[in-house]
């Protein structure tokens, strides 16, 4: 099975061995190290044995060797359809595109050759992390892609998510205005605010109800779309989001968490759910609200956490 990587900054002049050990944890580094000196792994079309510093852009191939695929949450909903859109409210614990064991396992690949009936022509214009839920908006034909990336891009779909905090902002309603950027030296690849170097990011939030003295119920509107703001925002204001290891945890605590099998019952990711986009249809030119209720885990952890 050949997969590929393209390097980013933060894993710049590293070596080849510590960035496939480090970004790819399903193998083991003795692992990563075996493949290599079976010269299954290339560098720009080149063998490596794993001491060669890496770049910034750089292409990383592997042949890996067939292995079963992970166990993912293939329980998706299809909410809308016509002949040109598609849109699934999905579940946490499922990835939209393939990357490492996950090449068959994702959300994309499920749809095009599992459901029944398949949707082969079936590209996403939005994308959600794979612990986030709700609405991913598919196009059935390349013009209709192009227009609903290009209102994404500009900022012409209304985005709405639902999300349980920790604490209550004060006040209730107001827009966090902070740019956000890789952190340049984190083991586990992440995003911070950037004051001098990274990109406008602007989400507006409101209270929705106080769960309880430790929880609240809030709705988040991003004007922008940079990776992770909404996780980013409310941590950095002092409020993470509910079960959200990777903006609560340091390099070492979150990689030992990744290795500790999840508890059986409770929560097990970060509670944010894509629950709402409006936007124009690209073919029919006419206003189109979508909504995902809330998935089963979200609804039972606000239960939970209601006082």
């Amino acid at each position: 099975m050949n997969v590929s990587s393209r390097v980013p900054y933060q894993f710049a002049g590293g070596t080849l061995l510590g960035y496939l050990a480090q970004r790819f944890s399903y193998l083991s580094e003795s692992a990563w190290q075996e493949l290599l000196q079976e010269g299954r792994i290339v560098c720009n079309g080149v063998c490596s044995d794993g001491t060669a510093r890496i770049k910034a852009g750089d292409m990383i191939g592997c042949d890996l060797p067939d292995f079963d695929a992970p166990a993912v949450n293939f329980d998706y909903a299809v909410v809308y359809q016509d002949e040109w859109l598609l849109a699934i409210n999905k579940p946490a614990g499922l990835r939209v595109h393939s990357g490492g064991r996950f090449v068959t396992a994702n959300l994309i690949y499920h749809l095009r050759h599992s459901h029944l009936p398949p949707y082969p022509e079936a590209n996403p214009a939005n994308r959600l992390d794979a612990d986030t839920s709700g609405l991913i908006l598919l196009a059935r034909d390349k013009r209709v892609l192009s227009e609903l990336m290009r209102q994404f891009s500009e900022g012409d779909v209304e985005k709405r998510y639902l999300a349980v905090v920790a604490g209550c902002p004060s006040p209730g309603t107001g827009t966090i205005n902070l740019p956000i950027g890789p952190v340049k030296d984190a083991a586990v690849p992440r995003y911070w605010i950037d004051q001098r170097a990274g990109k406008p990011a602007v989400t507006r939030y409101r209270a929705l109800r106080k769960l309880s003295e430790r929880y609240s119920l809030l709705e988040l509107s991003p004007e922008t779309g940079r990776t992770h703001q909404l996780r980013v925002h409310l941590a950095a204001v002092g409020h993470p989001i509910a079960g959200d290891a990777l903006y609560t945890m340091n390099d070492d605590e979150y990689l030992a968490f990744r290795r500790t099998p999840p508890p059986a019952s409770g929560l097990t990711r970060q509670a944010l759910h894509s629950q709402t986009l409006s936007f124009v249809h690209p073919v029919l030119q006419s206003p189109l609200t979508l909504i995902a209720p809330l998935t089963a885990d979200m609804e039972q952890f606000i239960r939970n956490t209601t006082a």
